[in-house]
């Protein structure tokens, strides 16, 4: 089974809209609380703040007790996501939690804060959703609403027909509107991989998503400067409503909220779907993880390519395909990323003399190819390695 997030409209009256508002503000309120307190005291697991705080939520903002459990353990959730950060991010492990506290009050100095109006779902308990009549019911403060209508996309709805679990509500400012965000469970294909795949993705300094399959094939995606482009051009944009500063310009700001974000991500949808119209097959992705800290560490950026490594979305495209080609029948594997573009795939020389921008000419034996072709095929080879050996790595910090 694939597990999806699908997004749907809801459509409440106004007074279903006002008593959503007040259940979501409280959340937000009672979250930052609870968020507080556990910084103060250095209580960040979820069976401590429902200890001391449970009880408290429940008088205090007269949630329903599914609420008050909801808050606590987003919480405990939230602080246990950036443990996990700061293991990856210094090399610690994640069961020394001492270690991870300390460096949490060093590195960040303060509790995690909750600006957004966000409230955290349980299917059966805070929410359910009936597919004929769309309508779904909410669980707010005091009482439950009914036949609040939601709306989406067709194929959405299929998704819900095969199960749902939890959701996410949540308000958008910008144009005042409520959102379920309902996570789904898909059967994923039957069909075996027949090859291996490939796939490299460059540097933002670079244009290309680069394919090579154990077929001999090979494909080069435009990517990155149409993507850089649209990210300076509203980079620009809101730099000249910010220095203006006036109120037409503020509602402007306001109006362009989110704009770049979904014109991006509708980008690296297309891109994602052409990666995967091979399918089904086994991707090889190169694991990433820290590239953003290693290249701050040994490089010297200045601050125009700073922003441009700062926005590199490697990891939201990873995602995009990981999820596509399981529902198409195809796998993913992440190796490591180590001299990938500079290693010749025929005697496996590896030097930076190697690569001249987008040419590769090994220096040892002579081979010639364009260099983002000779990444994707690096990285194939890697993964049929590992399959020959029996590795099986569908997440990133991936062995070699």
């Amino acid at each position: 089974m694939v597990t999806l997030s699908v997004k749907f409209k809801l459509e409440p009256t106004e007074e279903q809209r006002r008593k959503i508002m007040d259940l979501a503000k409280k959340y937000k309120d009672a979250f930052n609380e609870v968020s507080e307190y556990a910084f103060n005291n250095r209580v960040f697991d979820h069976i401590g703040l429902h200890k001391a705080l449970y009880r408290k939520l429940k008088e205090k903002y007269c949630f329903q007790a599914q609420i008050a459990i909801s808050v606590i353990r987003e919480v405990a959730q939230h602080y246990a996501s950036v443990f996990d950060q700061l293991a990856e991010k210094f090399h610690v492990s994640k069961r020394n939690r001492k270690r991870l506290i300390e460096l949490f009050y060093k590195e960040v100095g303060r509790p995690i804060k909750r600006r957004k109006l966000i409230v955290k779902l349980v299917k059966g308990r805070s929410y359910d959703l009936k597919i004929e009549p769309r309508v779904c019911s909410i669980s707010v403060i005091g009482e439950r609403l009914k036949r609040i209508p939601y709306y989406g996309w067709n194929k959405h709805y299929e998704y819900v027909r095969c199960g749902y679990g939890d959701a996410i509500l949540y308000y958008e400012r910008s144009n005042k509107l409520w959102y379920l965000i309902v996570s789904v469970e898909v059967p994923e294909s039957g069909l075996k991989p027949k090859k291996v795949v490939g796939v490299d993705i460059n540097e933002p300094s670079d244009s290309f998503v680069a394919l090579y399959d154990s077929l001999g094939e090979s494909k080069l995606i435009e990517f990155s400067q149409q993507v850089l482009r649209l990210k300076s051009h509203y980079q620009k944009l809101r730099s000249q409503l910010q220095s203006k500063g006036t109120r037409s310009a503020k509602r402007r700001l306001s109006s362009l909220s989110g704009v770049e974000k979904r014109l991006v991500r509708n980008f690296l949808h297309v891109v994602a779907k052409e990666i995967v119209e091979s399918s089904p097959c086994v991707f090889g992705l190169e694991d990433l993880n820290g590239i953003r800290e290693h290249r701050e560490r040994h490089a010297k950026f200045g601050g125009e390519k700073r922003r441009l490594f700062s926005q590199w979305c490697f990891r939201e495209l990873q995602t995009l395909i990981e999820y596509k080609a399981k529902l198409c029948g195809s796998k993913v594997i992440y190796v490591d990323s180590q001299y990938t573009s500079i290693s010749c795939p025929v005697c496996g020389y590896a030097t930076k003399e190697n690569r001249d921008k987008r040419r590769f000419c090994c220096k040892n034996c002579g081979f010639e190819e364009h260099a983002d072709i000779v990444g994707a095929k690096n990285i194939m080879l890697r993964v049929l390695r590992n399959l020959q050996n029996g590795v099986l790595v569908s997440h990133p910090n991936a062995p070699s």
